[in-house]
């Protein structure tokens, strides 16, 4: 159902509804039409200019008054309010400099179903106390269709028409457009146009992304990655590759038509610094899937609402351009305060995790998420539930094979022949290192030979190896419980087992959650 048969069908049944999105121009768009096909009156109201109706002829508000607040409510539930639609603009800043709104709003709710408030808001926020009296609506961003719209619309403006536009290279510049506003989009196209005097090319696609990349970062919570590591970037984990390689082809035509469903996700468990990221920001690569990392730390804000609000406009911009992945680095860290989230943040952690679980259960839009996790100890066992995810994998400290791969993809970025290094002795040398130390390896023992004036070879790595003293040892006991862990509830990434030794008990251990969350053990 579109937006506007839902708020058409409420009309005569609820008096206040609550349209969620930054994009004012599309909640007064609607709104016009939702009125035009009701037969009533439509006006706008705000803070700053006051009282306007709409000039259906024109298409636009004519001249306001300047009512007040309480001016308009009151008028509103005067006889010259009937048969009317009023959308009152950023209103929730009035709930709390004056309450006596909240009950005024609840005997509007109560009142004669001949008239309609639209609340027009960028993010959700009414007081708790209008729960039960507010339809809320929140507006999806701008589709492919509406963004063709706009692009049409400014290349019109710009009185550009004498030369036809590849329509291939329109497709492109309008889809790397997807996940903006209307606002948004009509700023880049516009600032497209002019540059080039409407001869529009490749360059165009490039700024459009680049100013995506720069409106996306400023939410504050959201990235745009770039792809730059590929599948054979990562060393090792052939498991993992393997079932990336057969889920991406389930996002083709055919998949669908054969009956496959849409990969929801993979969560990647493991020592710190064994390829997770990296794994994360290949599968973009492979998949030609654009990437957005969510930092989870930074959804949670200080208002009450506002991390709800943060957490899906989030899932709102990936699936705007969609097919996409949400890549969500140590995961665990944005849920660790879960466990006394009621009496220390008002459950707002409890309602994040909620909304985000939901998303994962119900999604349809075709984005893959990718989350990582260092500390399997602080994962909520709710995310550890098939259905919201596709497959858990382990992701182990490499094997002797892996760490050989390993070795050999850093010297190749380091623009030296892996033949001229004895790769067996350096494996050996290597054992119980993660893939990030033997890279740091690799670096150190590069600075150790430029500070000879020599070449680097095996001697300076066996060198570097020796000196450092990897996660394996020092955090072996810690190892040696989640890779039990893993054996019972997770996929080995590796296909190939870790060659080294560690502290090793019989039994496989139960995270406190696990057990917290089964009264029976």
């Amino acid at each position: 159902m579109c937006c506007e048969e839902e708020i058409g069908e409420m009309l005569d049944s609820i008096n206040i509804i609550q349209m969620v999105s930054f994009e004012w121009e599309r909640i007064d768009a609607i709104s016009a039409k939702v009125a035009h096909k009701a037969g009533k009156s439509l006006y706008k109201w705000n803070v700053a200019q006051g009282l306007s109706r709409f000039d259906n002829e024109n298409k636009i508000f004519g001249s306001f008054d300047e009512k007040d607040a309480s001016e308009v409510l009151e008028w509103f539930q005067s006889n010259d309010a009937k048969n009317s639609i009023v959308i009152l603009e950023d209103f929730y800043p009035l709930f709390d400099e004056n309450p006596q709104n909240i009950r005024i709003f609840r005997n509007i709710a109560r009142g004669p179903k001949d008239r309609t408030l639209i609340l027009s808001q960028p993010f959700q926020r009414i007081p708790q106390e209008l729960d039960k009296d507010v339809h809320t609506i929140t507006l999806d961003l701008s589709s492919k269709a509406d963004l063709e719209v706009i692009f049409r619309q400014c290349v019109e403006d710009a009185k550009y028409g004498s030369q036809k536009l590849d329509e291939n290279l329109k497709d492109r510049l309008i889809e790397s457009a997807l996940g903006l506003t209307i606002m948004e989009a009509r700023k880049v196209f516009t600032m497209a146009i002019k540059r080039t005097n409407g001869k529009l090319g490749e360059d165009e696609i490039r700024l459009i992304v680049s100013e995506k990349e720069h409106i996306i970062k400023n939410s504050g919570f959201l990235e745009y990655y770039h792809h730059k590591e590929g599948l054979s970037d990562v060393g090792g984990l052939d498991n993992l590759k393997i079932w990336l390689t057969k889920r991406g082809r389930a996002f083709y035509k055919e998949a669908k038509e054969y009956g496959l469903e849409i990969p929801k996700g993979v969560l990647l468990l493991g020592i710190p610094g064994t390829g997770k990221s990296l794994s994360a920001k290949a599968i973009g690569s492979e998949w030609k899937f654009p990437i957005i990392k969510l930092d989870m730390g930074r959804i949670f804000g200080g208002i009450v609402g506002e991390s709800e609000s943060n957490i899906r406009k989030a899932l709102q911009i990936t699936e705007a351009i969609a097919p996409s992945i949400l890549w969500i680095d140590e995961i665990e860290k944005g849920f660790s305060g879960l466990s006394s989230s009621g009496s220390t943040d008002g459950g707002t952690t409890s309602r994040v995790l909620g909304t985000f679980l939901s998303w994962m259960q119900d999604k349809s839009k075709p984005v893959f998420v990718v989350a990582t996790a260092n500390d399997i100890s602080k994962l909520p066992p709710e995310l550890l539930r098939k259905g919201r995810i596709d497959e858990i994998f382990f992701v182990d400290l490499p094997s002797f094979n892996a760490r050989k791969e390993i070795i050999k993809i850093h010297l190749q970025r380091l623009k030296r022949n892996p033949s001229d290094f004895d790769l067996d002795v350096l494996s050996q040398a290597c054992m119980g290192f993660s893939g990030a130390e033997i890279e740091e390896c690799i670096k150190d023992a590069l600075f150790n030979a430029f500070d000879d004036g020599v070449e680097i070879g095996d001697s300076h790595i066996l060198d570097s190896a020796k000196k450092t003293y990897p996660l394996s040892k020092t955090m072996s006991e810690s190892i040696a419980s989640m890779r039990k862990w893993a054996k019972a509830r997770a996929v080995y990434a590796s296909s190939e087992e870790f060659d080294g030794e560690l502290k090793n008990d019989k039994d496989v251990p139960q995270l406190k959650q696990e057990i917290t969350a089964n009264p029976f053990m």
